[in-house]
Order: C-alpha cells, then sequence, then structure tokens
C-alpha cells in the first residue's frame, strides 16, 4: 500500500513542514509541503536524504552489550534496561547521586521533543545535579550575557521588518539557524532585500551568506569584538542612538563611552585588515537603519570571549533600540506554552553564572546556559567526593562533539558506567557499556517546539510568525528490530528502580506546574505532549487538527506600555564585562604579538556544510558532498605550502594534532583553514579520515584559554601549523 503524509523533519532546528511517500511500510521519498505557510514546499538535502536514515545499512536495530574483550552482543532492550538499573543503583548506594551525569546532544533535543524533559525528570527523581549539553560548548554567551544586560519584556525587532541585520559569523543560507528565521532561507533573504533590508556580515570567510551583503567585514579570525566596540564608539560620538531609548530604559551609557574610547576606527581597522571606510559606514548604516537586528553565530562564539561578544551585541541592540514599543503587535509569539505579557519595559540584570551546583574545577558553577559541559572530563578523571561515574550519553556524540578529544576519551574510558542512545556505532558507542538503539524521525510523534523556542534565545533565530505543526509517527521500525524511542530508558530505568518522574519542562524551559506520570502503565509520547502543552497558548489539540501545521496569530498579542514607575534599565557597562572589554583593548592595542612569532602560522575556523548537521547525516548515501571532514585553504597557501587539493596534511595546535584532507576555498582570507566540527573518531581511526573525518575537538585543551563564565574553551579561531603529511592516503 502506497500513501503520502505530512511531517515534520527533524535533522536539524530549521524543522522543515515535508511530505513522506511511503511504499509497503517503508519511507521512500521526502518532499517539502506546500500546504504548510511557513515553509511553502521548502527542505534541504538532508531533509530529502531522511529516508535513507531509517534504512542505513550501519543502523542499530537491536541494542548493545560490551563483552569483557571490548566487542559487543545483542541484548533485548528490556533486558539491558534491567542490567543497567542493577548497575546503577549500586554506583547511587556506592557514591551518591551526584556520581551520575546525563548529556542530552542535540538531537536529543531536535530529534525528540520529549526526551529532554523525561531525561531532566530522572536526573530530578535520583537527585543528581550533574546534568548537560551542548549549551555551554555552543554559544553559552547568549544566555549568559542576557542576564548580565537585563532583559527587554516585549520581542525585539528581529524579523519583524528589518531595515538591516548585522551577521556576525553567520551563514543562514547554509546553516539554517542564526540569520534568517525559520522556513527557506534564502527566499527570506531575497525578499528581505528587495524590501530595502540593508545585510550587514562580518565574517573571515565570503560566504555564501555574505555575497549578498550590502556591506561584508572580511577581517582577520578575532577581531570580532574590537569591531563592535568601535561600531558603538561611532554611533555614540555622532549621535546616532536612540536617545530617547537610552534615557529611558538603559543605565551605564557614559562608563559604556568611556571604555570603547580606544577602539579607535582607523586602528581597529588596520589590525582587523578590513576598510576603515566600510567599518564607519557598517556603523552608520546600522545605526540609521531604525529597524534591525544582530546575530553572531557558532564560530565567533567559539572563538574565546564569547559572553563579551554577545553581551556587546545586546549593548549594541540597546544602543539602536531595536526592540518593540507599546502598541506593536507580536508576530512571533509561542504556541506550545504561554509566555510573559509582553511589556515595553525592562527587567534588571540577574545573576548569569555561578550560582548553584559547584564544579571542583577552574571555579565553574551552574550558569543559564547549563552545567559547564567542558568540565565532565575533569569531573570524571579527578578522584574523590562528586567524582562522575556514570554518564548517560543521549542523542550526542561526546568524542567528537566535546573540547579536548584525548581527555574526554580518557574520561570516558574510566567511568563504572557508560550508556549511549545511538542509531549506529559512532565514536562515543565504542567506548560504551551498553548501546540502545532508538527509533528515528519517521517512526516517533513530533512537534515544533524546538524551532519555535529559538526566538527565547536570542534576536536573529527562530520563527518569524506563531507557527506549529504535530506530526504522528508516519513509518514503523523496520520488522524484528528491537527499539525504543529514548525518553523510554529514562521512564524504563525510573520504573525498575521504583522512581516517581514528575515532568516539569517543555523541552528545555520550565512549566509552570508539574506533571507526575503514571509510573505502571507507561504513557506514549502523545500523552507526554498532552502534558508538556497544557498551558498552550493554542490548544495541543487545535495543533493536531492542522495537519500540514499553521500559523496561529490569533488571538492578538500586542505589547502593553510600561508600568507606571516601573524602575527596571537595561546595563550597558556590567564590572565584569567592561573589565574584559579593557583587557581586549590591552591585548590588541599595547602588546600585539603576531601569529608567526608563536610557531602557528594560521587560524582554524569552524564552518557549517549543507549536506550535515554537525556530523549528523554525513554518511547518508544519497549525500554526494563530502562524507570527510575537508580542511579548506586559499590557493594561495596550498600553493605556497606545496599541497595540492586532496593531499593529507597535519593540523597541529598546542595541545594536539590531527590530519585533515585540504581542499580549495577562494572565499576564506590567506593564513585560515575553514573546518566542521563534530566529525571523526578516536586517534586509532586517524587513518579512515577519509571516511569518517578529522575531530577538531582534538585541538582544544579544555583547561586553557577558557571562558571563566561557562568554562567553554577556544573551539574555533585556534592557532595552528600546517605540514604535508604522507603517512596516510586518503582512499
Amino acid at each position: 500500500m502506497s500513501y503520502t503524509r505530512p511531517s515534520i523533519c527533524r535533522l536539524c532546528h530549521n524543522g522543515c513542514a515535508i511530505l513522506v511517500e511511503v511504499d509497503n511500510g517503508k519511507a521512500v521519498r521526502v518532499v517539502g509541503d506546500r500546504d504548510n505557510p511557513v515553509y511553502a514546499g521548502y527542505t534541504c538535502l538532508k531533509g530529502r536524504q531522511l529516508p535513507l536514515q531509517h534504512s542505513h545499512p550501519d543502523r542499530l536495530l537491536h541494542s548493545l552489550k560490551r563483552r569483557p574483550d571490548g566487542t559487543f552482543q545483542p541484548i533485548p532492550v528490556e533486558e539491558a534496561m534491567d542490567e543497567i538499573a542493577e548497575r546503577l543503583a549500586r554506583i547511587i548506594d556506592r557514591h551518591g547521586p551526584g556520581s551520575v551525569a546525563s548529556y542530552t546532544g542535540t538531537m536529543g533535543y531536535v530529534g525528540s521533543a520529549a526526551t529532554g524533559p523525561v531525561a531532566e525528570a530522572f536526573m530530578d527523581a535520583i537527585g543528581s545535579p550533574m546534568r548537560f549539553t551542548p549549551n555551554t560548548i555552543d554559544q553559552p554567551g547568549k544566555a549568559i550575557a542576557k542576564a548580565l544586560h537585563g532583559m527587554w519584556m516585549a520581542p525585539p525587532h528581529g524579523f519583524h521588518e528589518p531595515r538591516v541585520a548585522l551577521l556576525i559569523g553567520a551563514n543562514p543560507l547554509i546553516s539554517h539557524s542564526a540569520g534568517a528565521p525559520a522556513g527557506n532561507p534564502r527566499k527570506w533573504l531575497k525578499t528581505a532585500i528587495a524590501r530595502g533590508l540593508k545585510l550587514i556580515v562580518i565574517d573571515p570567510r565570503r560566504t555564501e551568506t555574505a555575497r549578498n551583503a550590502f556591506i561584508h567585514l572580511q577581517p582577520k579570525p578575532g577581531h570580532d569584538i574590537s569591531l563592535l566596540a568601535s561600531m558603538m564608539r561611532i554611533i555614540i560620538d555622532e549621535n546616532l542612538y536612540d536617545k530617547d531609548f537610552v534615557d529611558d530604559n538603559v543605565s551605564g551609557f557614559d562608563e559604556l563611552r568611556r571604555v570603547v574610547d580606544p577602539f579607535v576606527p582607523t586602528e581597529v581597522a588596520r589590525q582587523a585588515d578590513v576598510m576603515v571606510e566600510e567599518l564607519i559606514g557598517a556603523a552608520r548604516l546600522f545605526a540609521a537603519a531604525g529597524r534591525g537586528y544582530t546575530i553572531a553565530g557558532t564560530g565567533p562564539n567559539m572563538s574565546g570571549r564569547g559572553t563579551l561578544l554577545e553581551y556587546l551585541i545586546l549593548n549594541l541592540e540597546a544602543l539602536c533600540g531595536h526592540y518593540l514599543r507599546a502598541g506593536e503587535r507580536v508576530l512571533n509569539s509561542l504556541t506550545f506554552m504561554q509566555e510573559q505579557p509582553p511589556k515595553a519595559q525592562a527587567i534588571p540584570p540577574f545573576p548569569g553564572y555561578g550560582f548553584g551546583e559547584q564544579m571542583r574545577v577552574r571555579g565553574l558553577g551552574m550558569t543559564l546556559a547549563g552545567m559547564p559541559t567542558a568540565a565532565v572530563s575533569d569531573e570524571i578523571l579527578i578522584d574523590g567526593e562528586k567524582q562522575i561515574h556514570a554518564l548517560f550519553s543521549i542523542g550526542g556524540n561526546p568524542v567528537a562533539a566535546w573540547p579536548d578529544q584525548l581527555k574526554t576519551i580518557d574520561a570516558l574510558n574510566r567511568l563504572e558506567l557508560l550508556v549511549q542512545t545511538d542509531i549506529k556505532i559512532s565514536a562515543t558507542a565504542r567506548l560504551a557499556d551498553y548501546v540502545i538503539a532508538p527509533k528515528v524521525g519517521l517512526e516517533t510523534p513530533g512537534i515544533s517546539a524546538v524551532t519555535e523556542l529559538l526566538k527565547l534565545t536570542a534576536t536573529g533565530i527562530g520563527s518569524a510568525v506563531a507557527n506549529a505543526q504535530y506530526t504522528p509517527a508516519i513509518v514503523q521500525p523496520p520488522d524484528g528490530a528491537d527499539v525504543v524511542e529514548d525518553w523510554e530508558l529514562f521512564y524504563g530505568l525510573a520504573q525498575r528502580l521504583g522512581l516517581q518522574l514528575t515532568l516539569d519542562k517543555l523541552v528545555a524551559l520550565p512549566l509552570s506546574e508539574a506533571f507526575p506520570l503514571d509510573m505502571k502503565n507507561r504513557p506514549t509520547t502523545d500523552d507526554l505532549f498532552d502534558l508538556m502543552t497544557r498551558q498552550a497558548r493554542i490548544p495541543f489539540a487545535e495543533i493536531k487538527g492542522h495537519v500540514h501545521g499553521a500559523a496561529f496569530t490569533e488571538p492578538a498579542v500586542t505589547v502593553a506600555a510600561k508600568d507606571p514607575d516601573w524602575p527596571g534599565r537595561l546595563e550597558l557597562a556590567d564590572a565584569q564585562m567592561m573589565a574584559d572589554l579593557r583587557e581586549v583593548a590591552r591585548e590588541q592595542f599595547d602588546t600585539e604579538i603576531s601569529q608567526s612569532a608563536t610557531g602557528f602560522d594560521f587560524r582554524l575556523i569552524s564552518r557549517r556544510m549543507l549536506h550535515v548537521y554537525n556530523s549528523s547525516a554525513r554518511d547518508l548515501p544519497g549525500n554526494d558532498e563530502f562524507h570527510y571532514n575537508p580542511a579548506f585553504m586559499h590557493p594561495a597557501d596550498l600553493n605556497q605550502l606545496g599541497l595540492t587539493p586532496g593531499d593529507v596534511v597535519q593540523i597541529r595546535s598546542e595541545r594536539s594534532a590531527i590530519l585533515g584532507v585540504v581542499q580549495i576555498d577562494t572565499s576564506l582570507r590567506q593564513g585560515v583553514i575553514s573546518m566542521t566540527h563534530a566529525f571523526g573518531d578516536a586517534p586509532q581511526y586517524d587513518d579512515a579520515l577519509g571516511q569518517i573525518g578529522s575531530p577538531t575537538g582534538r585541538l582544544s585543551a579544555n583547561d586553557r584559554d577558557y571562558e571563566p563564565y561557562s568554562g567553554q574553551p577556544r573551539m574555533s579561531n585556534i592557532p595552528v601549523s600546517v605540514r604535508g603529511f604522507t603517512e596516510v592516503a586518503l582512499n
């Protein structure tokens, strides 16, 4: 029997609306759903290859248990849960609940909206605060800076009729995230530019998005902060800022002006190697536009001082008054949950880091972005009280994704219990005691809550209009498969341990009411969605009734006026952020050290590729792009090093070295290498780099050059050397 059903792609945060053709119980074709009002038929290469994920020859259809000799044997999933629960109980009895940690990776949220909340409920039930996510190794500064700056109680302009957009290291035409709303990024950007949007891009690479820019500043890596500081200096000195908004809602203006004083445009432009006229022009254009937004991508946030970068972005937005005012309509209200009624007033600063649970290393503690993931390896390796002895890794791949890969591998090998849910034998699954085989996207129900909630992360990300969609499971797992949804692992363990699970989150956001689960009768995923959306602005039943998804613009949400005598103000001059900015000025203007003097003549920066999401989907048979992780370089650099495309090179940092396969990218500056994050495996598999790629996380040390607020080390803009390597041939 053949049929076509609407669904949601769950390979990345864009959450495209799709149509799935099914033949004899198997998904055979995916296309975009033209009946969805937001996506209008759009989907990307990854999404169109989705059926191949379900039938991939390497897919795990049964869970695995490690034998004493290191090999794996199949094990029924219920039996695996019996054994895991027994081992877990012994670990908790000996070492306490804090000895158990969880890591819910990107696909643990994108792939299954129910997994994160149930995993959190399980950790709450055993009493462990040691739960980690990618948030603190990928743009944690967005959340932390918001606390230090304060928050406007109405949305920013964002995608609401912007006249200018400043994108810093963001490439939405490829990444489908920061810089353009959920949907078709190319069509949206083209339409917005035709309506008068002026696009400003700061990026060391002339990306696909930068080619559409009105102004493209192509600096040397590592100068984003000084460029932003200089732009603010220009805007303040030329009285281009929104004086009414600043006078009514902002503190720290005079101190900010004093601290940005060293960032003279001519000197900043010289050091960043951009044209001063374009820097000044960008500042004037951004301030004069009236409506706009700024967004920084993963690369700049991984380049050191990500919190300061995000803080300066918020300052720039406040100086230009890029927030909705009283009487304006909010077009992208939440649907799956209620949000605080919008008002044209500011919440003053509040703690963003260092509160709650404290870790044993580097003075790190809880942050608004979560617990510091970069420190998990230390917490496993350091003996004593509060040592981590067991780890659940759900929808992620720590060996490939975490910084300091060598230390990560040592730590995972040290664990008494490592449980990994995975659709294949990944780099982390190789080290696990148990690998739980999960269902994949089209075999599970889903909701578009992750895509919707992105708007709360930062301006310039998420949906442009309030829209939502639900999908049932479209196909069943292959015959004979013994697979479960990720969340069912935690529910099954809780049953065996006699624990009560209570849902109190929607994806990663707290609900105003907690809902205990029935621990005798296993709920369905729809039951969980129903609980998670009890306080939704749009009833879940109504969302489910729109099988192609819908835009929910009614009832209308309008920004209310400021409360009488409201005292809250946004802060432009947080003391710690200003101290950090002074330090940047000293580093760049007082004691500039050339890159060549360190012995590392190149800078390695991160990038996205269209056919992968981090490393997800990189090996789908239908993808004709690179299955590995190319080391893109400027042709002049290859020529100078005597290299040709396809050559294998050794890329070395102060911490370690990886192998890479060089390819030409004329969009790069000279002296820059550009690679994608989260590829590769342990060092013993380096000779297979042509199939599995290169792990850039091995080049970072987690205890050097790290962000003191989140613990994130430098994971992009890494000083490296490059030399030809003939011991490995690319097959």
